[in-house]
């Protein structure tokens, strides 16, 4: 199934992964010291990492099914993984599993104690989703609306 190419959310998508193509650019020390104090843009191209990458999957499977399916949705981020696109070692060894047949949920729990990773994210993820629910952010998580 192909998802369409327009709307808030492809446009979120698309915003999303070009600041993340370009904020990957000053992770590397030479270039950020070099830029900043010049108030400059890198040269290109600037690779994506792994929040476009896992952009792209809440983006297909909200198109694709119109919410979240959240074992599709981690499944889908297991098998677009990337190891050479900058995602977190847990999060490596995390989805590698889950490819080769792990329970999802058992993996997540036993990680970091089972209070998450504190990480940003899921902030950095989720801009396709916000802006398919500008106006019902309970549709956005499944949940009915409150009513006013």
């Amino acid at each position: 199934m192909t998802t369409p190419h327009s709307g808030p959310a492809f446009d979120a998508l698309e915003g999303l992964s070009a600041g993340d193509a370009l904020g990957a650019q000053f992770f590397v020390p030479a270039t950020a010291r070099a830029h900043l104090a010049a108030r400059t843009a890198p040269p290109g191209p600037w690779p994506w990492t792994d929040d476009t990458g896992m952009a792209c999957s809440v983006y297909a499977a909200q198109t694709a099914r119109g919410g979240i399916d959240v074992a599709d949705l981690t499944h889908a981020f297991a098998h677009r993984h990337d190891f050479d696109r900058g995602y977190g070692p847990s999060a490596n060894r995390l989805l590698r599993l889950v490819r080769e047949g792990g329970d999802a949920v058992a993996l997540a729990r036993a990680q970091f104690d089972g209070r998450g990773s504190y990480g940003n994210g899921a902030a950095m993820r989720v801009a396709p989703l916000g802006a398919a629910y500008p106006h019902d952010p309970a549709a956005a998580v499944g949940r009915p609306p409150t009513p006013r």
